[in-house]
């Protein structure tokens, strides 16, 4: 597996992108370089301010020696956008003895700015601010709401607090992840409802074998003076063999598991329900005081010889007619062994249904063909009453180092494409989306992470957040897209061997493969999403590829293919 290079800095490097012709859109990332104590990255869903600028939920590295590598404590913080995308202001809410493993949440609420987050005990064995180091080491885990001025600073901080097993197991997979396999807080997600804060976060016991207990999910509400209006312990689920798989562990890479309808809340989580069906997936259905309703399950069709399709890292999002839209990562059928792809669901979970099973009203498969370690994570957002973007990536030839870009859909309301795009195509390195929203001016921001490539061949991550223009949603503006780095088709593998594909939405466009010295070795029409072209007979070397629409008089993309 590719190794990254992690680098980390306190110098904050702006890369924001304004461009000339509609001065909404934008660019801003953070870079981490060496020899620095402490980075910011983006992680979590911004918040959209009254004003237009952006609240978004960070996280703060910080060590105590530069040469303390890598380790570091994980603290909550949080940045302030301007509604051009240059930084404002960016604070961090360090505790000594703590960090934080989960995402935090901003909140807007009659003016003022509100940072949820949860703080647990520092267990990194060789971390500064490992919690043994103190002489009253911490034993709590906390869930804490912050009220912030217009600079960040904490005006106020309503805490509440619970006891958390500091057990250390100190082997196997604990070492890998210590923070996640010892006792935590760990907040799942949390969203505003009738100017109160409703979510849910686990409360896990520290791994070792055998187990030591069961983790427990937790839903409440809260409103904006910190106050638990209503707590309640909603489930237990059962440890599992693996520290990596126990519990709610496997959900631990999203915030997004949890839709409210009129009459309740459903909560959406990976693995079987506790009746034991042989699920993939499993809704849970409280009321408003969290008192359970029942359980359905998700079981997608099986893969010969491979059972069940597993899902992973799921998120979601409620549709504008009562229906769930499903994003997850899964098996791909086609090479169940070798390859994995993502999904999009749209599941019926009507909570008045009889049925032990979600009822899936459609769904779409993405992916390649190779192996490509498709879509770690995704994320759906509504446009309009009739539409939907859909973020995912796609890592061709994840373990060999071809390209990888974003592919950001938009979708009408049966799935069907009405637009896609490409986004960080030929850099030959990773882009992971982390999320999406629409803003009120109607364009999408998508919040990622990128590796990028340094002097030296070493690599390291940038964690930027992009703002596209409306209109680069639809192919009458094609200049526009291209000018943020958008893109209306990909070939891959590149470089390649005997096989050229080509991805793209669009239909009944023309493709014309030019050797160097302009004469024309392929021609055809393109009627699938992935065209995929024998290329056994053609010499090594560079080619010229284009696509074409409008009887081969517009040129909507072009690019270099090598094999």
């Amino acid at each position: 597996m590719k190794k990254f290079i992690y680098k980390t800095t306190i110098m904050f490097l702006l890369l924001c992108r304004i461009n000339s012709v509609i001065s909404q859109e934008w660019q801003c990332g953070i870079e981490w370089e060496a020899d620095a104590l402490g980075y910011y990255r983006f992680l979590a869903k911004p918040t959209e301010l009254s004003n237009g600028n952006l609240l978004v939920p960070t996280k703060y590295a910080f060590r105590e020696d530069v040469q303390q590598q890598p380790v570091a404590t994980s603290s909550p913080g949080a940045t302030l956008l301007s509604d051009k995308g240059q930084i404002l202001v960016q604070q961090n809410y360090f505790r000594p003895g703590y960090c934080t493993i989960s995402l935090s949440h901003t909140f807007e609420n009659n003016g003022n700015k509100y940072l949820l987050t949860t703080y647990s005990p520092e267990h990194t064995p060789d971390c500064f601010n490992h919690f043994e180091n103190y002489d009253n080491p911490p034993s709590d885990g906390k869930l804490v709401l912050m009220k912030l001025d217009d600079n960040l600073n904490v005006e106020e901080s309503y805490e509440h607090s619970w006891p958390v097993d500091t057990y250390e197991d100190h082997g196997g997979e604990w070492e890998i992840y210590p923070n996640g396999f010892s006792g935590n807080i760990y907040l799942f997600t949390a969203f505003k409802e009738d100017d109160n804060i409703v979510g849910a976060y686990w409360k896990s016991v520290s791994v070792d074998n055998p187990s030591r207990g069961n983790d427990t999910l937790f839903f409440f509400r809260m409103n904006f003076n910190g106050e638990i209006l209503n707590r309640k312990a909603a489930d237990v689920l059962h440890g599992k063999g693996s520290a990596n798989d126990r519990g709610l562990r496997t959900n631990r890479y999203r915030g997004d598991h949890f839709v409210v309808t009129d009459s309740c809340y459903i909560f959406y989580r990976i693995g079987n329900a506790s009746n034991g069906t042989n699920a993939a997936g499993c809704a849970v259905y409280y009321d408003k005081d969290f008192n359970l309703i029942k359980e359905r399950y998700l079981v997608p069709e099986s893969i010969p010889h491979f059972g069940d399709y597993d899902l992973l890292n799921i998120t979601v999002k409620r549709s504008n007619h009562n229906t769930t839209y499903l994003s997850t990562q899964i098996r791909s059928h086609e090479n169940p062994q070798h390859d994995e792809d993502v999904r999009l669901y749209e599941i019926n979970d009507d909570v008045n249904s009889t049925l032990p099973y979600l009822e899936v009203v459609k769904y779409i498969d993405r992916g390649t063909y190779d192996w490509d370690f498709t879509s770690f994570l995704s994320s759906v957002d509504l446009i309009d009453d009739n539409s939907l973007c859909y973020v995912y990536e796609l890592y061709n030839g994840y373990f060999n180092e071809n390209d990888s870009w974003l592919v950001i859909e938009h979708l009408d309301n049966n799935l069907d494409t009405i637009s896609t795009l490409y986004y960080g195509v030929g850099n030959n390195k990773l882009d992971q989306v982390d999320n999406i929203i629409k803003t009120r001016d109607g364009v999408i921001i998508v919040n990622c992470e990128s590796e990028i490539e340094m002097a030296g061949n070493e690599n390291y991550f940038c964690s930027y957040i992009t703002k596209f223009p409306a209109s680069a949603f639809g192919f009458d503006n094609i200049e526009e897209a291209h000018a943020h780095n958008l893109h209306l088709a990909v070939a891959y593998p590149n470089p390649g061997g005997d096989v050229l594909n080509i991805r793209t939405g669009l239909r009944n466009a023309t493709l014309q493969v030019y050797d160097m010295q302009g004469r024309i070795i392929h021609h055809q029409i393109i009627t699938d999403e992935v065209t995929s072209i024998d290329a056994s007979k053609w010499n090594s070397g560079t080619y010229i590829w284009k696509l074409t629409v409008n009887n081969e008089q517009l040129t909507v993309e072009e690019g270099k293919w090598v094999k």
